[in-house]
């Protein structure tokens, strides 16, 4: 419960709020005279008063869990105590969810605001003094059911075949199998805010849940219209596939086509270096297929053996006429083997 309720996000300022306060150690005392977190809930939901997230009450949201600091019992920010970086979160890359993990104690930052304070020491000791009983009382139970959870939570399956799938009736709530394998009405066992108190053994709902798909589902009509369905679904994926094969098909046609065109603009000598960047672009064993790139064409040596091409080319590619230029053996200083561009 927000008793204290923050001010400002920007400075992290916070206030309390007295009639929630007053929620709190209500709470509080329940607890330490020996009412179950359960028992808290169903009264707090009786009487209407809300729950921080909005929702009914369960045990859980009293209770939490006493190493994490989670639940409204083990909240340190009611006796003036602000502790961060008492968790850190990571994402299982299996189920893709995020999961909490316990920093040590080291790591916590704590800091004291003996202003924010909601409960005194008595009773908080009195608190953490019945829960460390309760520990040790149910110690065997608490770890027997953390190994079964474990399990369940490695083997990544539900713990029946419906479960999560049967609702109730009267209030919408999720039936859960619980002790004795029934299927019970959730918000009826955790919060009392449901007045279906039916139950029903799993063998039974499994059997007539099996029972009606047989007889529903197995009949000459379901069947046809799955089957159509099917091979309507079949043809749809297969026209997609063709559809998508054509484009590709025309995509590479397109290309190979353009690649062919820079080729021969390229043997032809009617290249510039920046189609020459483009062609290696759209595909780089091209070098390894053409003998030799001729970039520029035209003379650049002999004065008066210039072409308009040539001139259009030198002006659009300098950086290419300065190559061109350099690899010719009328440049100086440099000379390919039965090459020349010096005029005959």
């Amino acid at each position: 419960m927000p008793a204290i309720r923050r001010i400002s996000r920007a400075h992290g300022e916070r206030s309390i709020n007295v009639a929630e306060a007053e929620v709190v150690r209500q709470i509080f005392r329940q607890f330490a005279n020996g009412l179950s977190p359960r028992a808290i809930a169903q009264r707090l939901n009786a009487t209407g008063i809300p729950c921080p997230s909005g929702q009914l009450w369960t045990d859980t949201t009293i209770r939490g869990h006493v190493k994490r600091g989670t639940g409204l019992l083990n909240n340190e920010l009611y006796i003036g105590k602000l502790v961060w970086n008492r968790l850190r979160y990571l994402k299982n890359p299996q189920t893709g969810k995020r999961v909490s993990r316990i920093n040590p104690t080291s790591e916590w930052i704590v800091t004291e605001v003996p202003d924010l304070r909601i409960v005194d020491e008595a009773l908080w000791d009195a608190v953490k003094k019945r829960q460390e009983s309760i520990a040790i009382e149910y110690a065997g139970t608490i770890e027997a059911t953390r190994k079964a959870n474990s399990l369940l939570n490695r083997a990544h399956r539900p713990r029946s075949l419906l479960s999560g799938l049967v609702f109730c009736g009267c209030c919408g709530g999720p039936y859960t199998l619980r002790g004795q394998g029934r299927f019970v009405c959730t918000n009826r066992i955790s919060t009392k805010t449901c007045s279906n108190d039916r139950s029903i053994a799993r063998d039974k709902l499994e059997a007539r849940v099996l029972d009606g798909l047989r007889e529903r589902l197995m009949t000459p009509e379901v069947a046809a219209e799955a089957i159509r369905a099917y091979v309507e679904e079949s043809n749809r994926l297969n026209r997609q596939r063709r559809a998508t094969e054509s484009s590709d098909k025309a995509e590479l046609a397109k290309v190979q086509k353009a690649i062919a065109g820079l080729v021969e603009m390229a043997e032809q000598g009617r290249g510039t270096r920046t189609l020459v960047d483009r062609l290696l672009a759209l595909d780089p064993t091209v070098a390894e297929r053409v003998r030799e790139v001729v970039v520029m064409g035209g003379a650049i040596v002999e004065p008066g053996n210039v072409t308009p091409v040539a001139e259009a080319n030198i002006f659009s590619d300098p950086h290419a006429a300065a190559r061109g230029a350099a690899d010719c053996p009328g440049h100086p200083g440099h000379a390919r083997a039965g090459h020349d561009c010096r005029p005959a």
